[in-house]
């Protein structure tokens, strides 16, 4: 061997010992940077790296993992490959696994039995945050007992069916649940800790019964129906995001519902989104010029969005804006379509709304402005009754941000 080649070997020795001696949580925190398939391959780097990808109590299997089986296989082969992978990961994992994320590609449905196993196993594996993206047209069941793990904090599920289990004892650890695209079987979720819930576009809402007693953010999205009276007993809600969706019957909603009594029930809310149809159904009766002080006075920001100026969301609208003396920010999202509301005109050119005060506002924000004649009436009276405002920004911004902040 000559010199260089010696020298060689001893530089490369050098770098497997540097490798070796890096402390086990700089280990882990490599590895947890990187697409599991490459985490797995560093097994080769050393003894000392050999089983520490096993061990990591993170498995991410998401869109990113199976497109690149899907850009190393052909069609025919895709599918095999990606459940052989998914096993050969899963069970060569020691220890717990915290968090199980899984995108699922377009499976056959008899192809599910497998997804069915890898729950399975990861529900006894102590995990505490579970998220399921299903990415197939097909819909994919979830089984009961991949919620059964008793330390479940974090629960996301996108385009499944869901059934809760019967059993008690489920759920009890349960923070956060977020379901999207979700079809419900008849289900009673009793959740003594969650703190936040998420059902946007969901199916099947009249089957879903709901015991939250501590959560402090509701967002219910353009789902087939709206139910509140599983919600109107939370005394601690701080933000509550309502979006009626443009299919549900409003005369088949609760009629009890109304701007007064919805907002008695949360007296310590702080951020309140409203859409305009939403809204519209809260005006169906007597629209109060003002709600009592006491049930208002947390609110210090305010968002109705997807509004069309009709007259009665405008009403809502300055109702809590005359009402809530601490509400302080107001972002008003307009509709991809603004209707022509004579009656609307009629209304913000009344003399007697320029008496009102909106003694706490202090920043206005109008997205998707169009320059309408309602648009600008509105800005006109904002800027006439806000005695402490500070700014007001005519924005013509397309997106949505779900939450603030």
């Amino acid at each position: 061997m000559t010199a260089d080649n010696r020298a060689r070997v001893a530089e490369e020795r050098g770098a497997v010992d540097r490798l070796s001696n890096l402390p086990i949580n700089a280990i882990q925190n490599i590895i947890g940077r990187m697409p599991i398939r490459d985490a797995a391959r560093t097994s080769i780097l050393s003894s000392k790296w050999r089983y520490i990808w096993a061990e990591y109590p993170e498995v991410v299997l998401d869109e990113q993992f199976y497109a690149e089986i899907m850009r190393n296989n052909s069609p025919n082969f895709f599918l095999t490959e990606y459940v052989n992978k998914v096993n050969g990961i899963l069970f060569q994992h020691l220890g717990p696994i915290l968090k199980f994320v899984l995108d699922i590609p377009e499976l056959y449905s008899t192809q599910y039995s497998s997804i069915d196993q890898w729950l399975l196993f990861v529900s006894r594996k102590d995990v505490t945050k579970l998220i399921l993206h299903n990415r197939s047209p097909n819909p994919y069941k979830v089984p009961c007992y991949a919620f059964s793990c008793p330390k479940l904090a974090y629960i996301r599920v996108t385009k499944c069916i869901f059934k809760a289990p019967n059993s008690e004892g489920f759920f009890g650890k349960l923070t956060h649940l977020v379901l999207e695209t979700v079809t419900f079987q008849f289900s009673v979720l009793n959740l003594p800790q969650l703190v936040q819930l998420e059902l946007k576009n969901c199916f099947g809402i009249q089957l879903l019964c709901v015991s939250a007693p501590s959560l402090r953010i509701l967002i219910l999205l353009d789902n087939d129906d709206l139910d509140l009276s599983y919600y109107i007993t939370c005394k601690d809600l701080v933000t509550v995001y309502i979006g009626l969706s443009d299919g549900v019957e409003h005369d088949k909603l609760d009629k009890n519902i109304t701007l007064t009594k919805l907002l008695g029930c949360w007296p310590e809310l702080e951020c309140l989104y409203l859409n305009g149809s939403f809204l519209k159904h809260l005006a169906a009766g007597d629209i109060p010029q003002r709600l009592p002080i006491d049930q208002v006075s947390s609110l210090v920001y305010l968002t109705p969005f997807r509004i069309t100026y009709h007259c009665a969301e405008i009403a809502c609208i300055l109702c809590l804006l005359q009402s809530a003396w601490n509400l302080s920010e107001l972002e008003i999202w307009a509709d991809k379509q603004i209707i022509y509301d004579e009656k609307t005109v009629t209304y913000l050119k009344e003399p007697g709304l320029m008496k009102q005060s909106f003694k706490g506002l202090q920043t206005v924000t109008m997205q998707m402005f169009k320059g309408s004649t309602s648009e600008l009436l509105l800005v006109k009276l904002l800027l006439f009754c806000s005695h402490h405002l500070k700014e007001c920004v005519l924005k013509r911004t397309k997106t949505l941000t779900l939450l603030k902040g």
